[in-house]
């Protein structure tokens, strides 16, 4: 579906709520594109089982088995988030990327009252928000001896929780 303007996409909402427009994990790709705007680069093949990646600027719809799994976001930390022709993001933390490390998202989160936990292993740090997003930070220029605080954020997403991932 083409739209005249773009839809907004607020990343602070996003991370609060979980939301994103009418998006929900289990829709198929058949109702996405029939009320979401196309993807970056549509075409009829994109309602085949082989593609499994819409992108929308920095912002990726994954599939299995037809139906979203997967909101998610790892483009912006080279470079900055980015908008596209159908959504414009609303950048909240991402509009500067070089202080997106472990300390100072926690600091926001808690500054928004965002609930989350937290693991830490020897590849980095996870949080899950309640809202189901979950953040990794890692040693993304391999510092020896970092601290984990100094760990970068990396990726975002909506996902459903795997239970086996917290024990």
């Amino acid at each position: 579906m083409k739209l005249k303007t773009p839809i907004e996409i607020d990343l602070l909402e996003f991370f609060k709520t979980g939301k994103f427009d009418y998006l929900k994990l289990g829709q198929t790709k058949e109702w996405i594109i029939n009320n979401f705007p196309d993807p970056d680069c549509y075409s009829p093949d994109f309602l085949t089982e082989e593609v499994n990646i819409w992108t929308y600027g920095g912002i990726e719809l994954f599939f299995e088995n037809e139906k979203l799994y997967l909101i998610y976001s790892d483009y912006w930390y080279e470079g900055k988030l980015e908008s596209s022709n159908q959504i414009k993001l609303n950048k909240w933390i991402f509009e500067d990327i070089d202080k997106l490390n472990l300390a100072f998202v926690l600091k926001v989160l808690n500054t928004h009252n965002i609930d989350y936990k937290k693991k830490t292993d020897k590849l980095g740090v996870l949080l899950r928000l309640n809202s189901g997003i979950e953040l990794t930070f890692e040693n993304i220029n391999d510092i020896e001896d970092i601290d984990t605080n100094d760990f970068h954020l990396s990726s975002f997403g909506l996902v459903a929780e795997n239970p086996n991932r917290w024990k």
